[in-house]
């Protein structure tokens, strides 16, 4: 290889204050390296540097790999090792170790080896046995996962979402030369490296920028009569913050100092608590403050809108959201996923003008005691995004999914955000639902942020995924996708999500395109949030326009939505279903997608689809809006159904009365579809009311045989089917293992009486406690029709028997 081929393809990077790397595409092997002439700071000064001498050992411990001899020494850094691991023993994980798997052979241990005078955990293999790329990681005995992070140059995200490392056979340790400037380099300064050949490229901030790293809490700070202000923004060349009070008509700007840790900060010695601010930002030194756009500060706790400005609040004037509410076990929810606005806006006699559109009015409504919230019999509440979104006008419908900013309570569903109130109404809401046995998961938007663009104004390179061609990825189909891998973003999503925990005493969150935080982040939070709340509910949604991760979180302790339940369910009761498909989700999918019995929330609808009724209407267009008999009987089959899962179920408002959206597929902007009509109600009682009882059943000490904590032996559950359509029936407690009766259900979804084979199994010593239409006051001893070891149900039925 040439000199002026190795040059070409080199990159030239900023490590630290005082250290610039040049890496180069393959190694020199013989040749020798191209050389670097000159560093040029700001365009003008030229910076004096020397040689050093590169070792392997740092190359090492980036890389995790490196060249001896005729080998190649995978490494293990101490800093990738959890230092509460309870194991010392390390294995290579890959796929000619079979990843996992690696554990399992000695094969594949870490030895301690010595490079350049330190101790690191190694493993050698022969160079010639390793030829092409391949992605690897380490695991220990105890099956953790050692994973890279941002600041590895070699990370690589998977299809799943985890970070591996990579191995390059061309790039081993001798493609790499390191020069020391004598004079210090600040973060918001330029360096272009000039080479012997004339050639020349810009040197990289970006491995300083990532290696970056502040524990101290940033935005507004509030300590005793002093206010300070912190904001990361590394690249940034000039910063400031624009302050006004409550009776001042003009903003006062302060300059903001520079950190070496890429934070700009200063303090103000009054407490502030009530004005307004954002930060300005100038990204070169010719800048110009008229055009420095205003940014909304991201861990600005409210705001007066989506894009600004943000509000100083005290913590000690906001106070706490603790309450006596204890959150149930995540095995015991009934989750009914709701829109504020949906809820509130035909609230029948509660408001008799004017809109209804704020958190203090659905506060309101829970306190009436025919609240449909209450009435129907649901613990848990998942509530569609409420933290501060995009949004024009406040009267404007959204779903909420195009967050501005994670700390701050939507404004948009304030009635006086200019004071800030959002915050303690939505404190005194979550109250509310608590004061109503009602536990509250938030369902919150972590892999992708809105149109405000405040991170893009602030950091786009740090904060969001991008192509080769410099555009934003959009996995998320939402125009970009957020950069998880990054310290600093992690740390405002976990600081956001403790905000949350303990400023409002919410009960979980429901995380939206969980695919795109990945595995490890998501096992991270799982621990962090643990810690903070031990009973805090974690619920993921495995997806995103890149890939499904639901099998793979199997080994985390997140419930996790199933729309393979949802499709399954909604062809089921239409007859198009099999009878093994059932038993795979009346078992809750312990036999391959759960690895604990409350792991799949089970669901038929939610708000990003049709109306259940609408997706399984006789009538044309997928228009439900006027049921027929059938539809009815299809739903309450579907409720049965989904009550007698083992699972967390979870209906979405409105489904128990048959709200139809008529058969429009995305009503993200149409309020007017998605608002509840309680008119049907009672034009549809009969279902609604079978929703209640199937509730109260399933939380009532008969219904803890639906809801094993632990993951029960296969013997607990006995199957039996039809011969000739999907009618079927399984049996709990078979094996008498849980104290308690057995339950029996059974289903038909045909439009024809079936037969079920109960094979040396006599159900005539049952009672029934319900059927397709209704539970019955007192159980009713078994009357159906039982011939030759044959059950025979009637068409579209259901029954629910229980036996000693």
């Amino acid at each position: 290889m040439a000199e002026s081929s190795l040059s070409s393809r080199k990159q030239a990077s900023l490590l630290n204050d005082d250290t610039v790397q040049i890496a180069y595409g393959a190694d020199f092997n013989s040749l020798p390296a191209p050389s670097l002439r000159k560093v040029i700071l700001n365009d003008e000064a030229n910076v004096n540097f020397e040689e050093e001498i590169f070792e392997k050992y740092n190359f090492a411990c980036k890389y995790c790999y490196f060249s001896h001899a005729d080998d190649i020494v995978f490494t293990l850094p101490p800093e990738y090792i959890n230092p509460l691991s309870q194991s010392g023993d390390f294995f290579l994980a890959c796929r000619m170790s079979d990843w996992g798997n690696a554990n399992k052979s000695n094969q594949w241990k870490l030895q301690e080896i010595s490079i350049d005078g330190h101790s690191l955990l190694g493993l050698k293999i022969p160079r010639n046995d390793l030829r092409e790329s391949f992605p690897f990681k380490f695991i220990s005995a105890d099956e953790e996962w050692c994973s890279p992070d941002d600041t590895t140059p070699n990370c690589q995200l998977s299809s799943i979402g985890t970070m591996n490392f990579l191995f390059n056979p061309n790039v081993t340790g001798d493609n790499i030369l390191q020069y020391h400037l004598q004079s210090k380099i600040s973060l918001e300064s330029k360096l272009v490296a000039v080479f012997s050949d004339d050639s020349s490229i810009s040197i990289d901030f970006s491995p300083w920028i990532a290696s970056l790293r502040c524990n101290i809490q940033l935005g507004s700070v509030i300590s005793g009569d002093s206010t300070i202000f912190r904001i990361f923004a590394p690249r940034a060349t000039n910063a400031r913050v624009a302050i006004i009070g409550k009776k001042e008509k003009y903003y006062t700007y302060y300059p903001l100092l520079p950190s070496s840790d890429g934070i700009w900060h200063t303090e103000i010695y009054k407490n502030l608590h009530g004005y307004y601010y954002y930060y300005q930002l100038l990204f070169s030194k010719n800048g110009n403050w008229s055009e420095a756009v205003q940014i909304l500060d991201p861990y600005a706790q409210a705001a007066v809108c989506s894009k600004g400005p943000g509000i100083i609040l005290d913590p000690n004037k906001l106070g706490r959201g603790k309450d006596k509410f204890i959150t149930p076990d995540a095995k015991d929810l009934i989750i009914l996923e709701m829109h504020l606005r949906d809820v509130v806006k035909n609230m029948p006699r509660l408001i008799p003008y004017g809109e209804k559109l704020y958190f203090s009015d659905l506060r309101k409504y829970l306190k009436k005691k025919d609240c449909y919230l209450r009435d129907l019999g649901i613990n848990c509440v998942e509530l569609q995004p409420i933290q501060e979104f995009d949004y024009s006008k406040k009267e404007e419908y959204q779903w909420g999914y195009m967050p501005a900013n994670w700390f701050s309570p939507s404004s948009a569903y304030s009635k006086n955000p200019q004071r800030a109130a959002q915050a303690k109404e939505f404190q005194n809401l979550v109250k509310g639902f608590h004061k109503a046995g009602i536990a509250v998961i938030l369902d919150v938007v972590y892999n992708h942020f809105g149109i405000a663009g405040h991170l893009q104004n602030i950091d786009s390179r740090y904060y969001f995924r991008h192509e080769k061609n410099g555009n934003f990825t959009n996995f998320s189909g939402c125009g970009n996708d957020f950069r998880t891998e990054s310290y600093m973003a992690r740390k405002m999503i976990v600081d956001s999500l403790e905000h949350l925990i303990k400023t409002y005493n919410v009960d979980g969150f429901r995380f939206d395109l969980a695919e795109l935080l990945g595995i490890d982040f998501l096992s991270f939070l799982q621990k962090k949030l643990k810690s903070v709340k031990k009973t805090i509910v974690l619920v993921a949604e495995p997806w995103s326009f890149r890939g499904n991760i639901g099998v793979s979180m199997r080994k985390l302790s997140y419930s996790v939505w199933n729309d393979e339940y949802r499709n399954f369910a909604r062809d089921y009761v239409l007859g198009n279903g099999n009878s093994d498909g059932l038993r795979y989700f009346l078992c809750g999918g312990l036999d391959f997608r759960s690895a604990f019995p409350c792991q799949s929330v089970n669901y038929v609808a939610s708000h990003d689809d049709r109306g259940w009724v609408d997706s399984i209407t006789e009538n044309p267009h997928n228009d439900g809006s006027a049921p027929t008999e059938n539809d009815c009987r299809r739903t309450r089959l579907s409720a049965a159904i989904l009550m007698m899962s083992v699972g967390i179920p979870m209906i979405t408002a409105g489904q128990d009365f048959l709200a139809s959206k008529q058969g429009v597929s995305n009503t993200y902007n149409r309020g007017d579809l998605n608002a509840l009509d309680y008119k049907l109600l009672e034009k549809n009682s009969r279902t609604h009311e079978y929703f209640k009882e199937l509730i109260k059943f399933r939380l009532s000490k008969a219904g803890e045989i639906l809801r094993p904590g632990e993951t029960p032996n296969k013997s607990y559950f006995q199957f039996f089917s039809s011969s000739t359509n999907s009618a079927c029936a399984l049996v709990y407690n078979a094996d008498c293992s849980f104290s308690g009766n057995k339950l029996i259900f059974a289903v038909n979804p045909h439009s024809e009486e079936s037969a079920i084979n109960f094979r040396n199994f006599n159900p005539h010593p049952c009672n029934i406690l319900a059927n397709e239409d209704k539970f019955f006051t007192f159980p009713r001893k078994f009357y159906d029709k039982f011939d030759g070891g044959k059950l025979l149900l009637p068409p579209l039925s259901c029954r629910i028997y229980t036996m000693k």
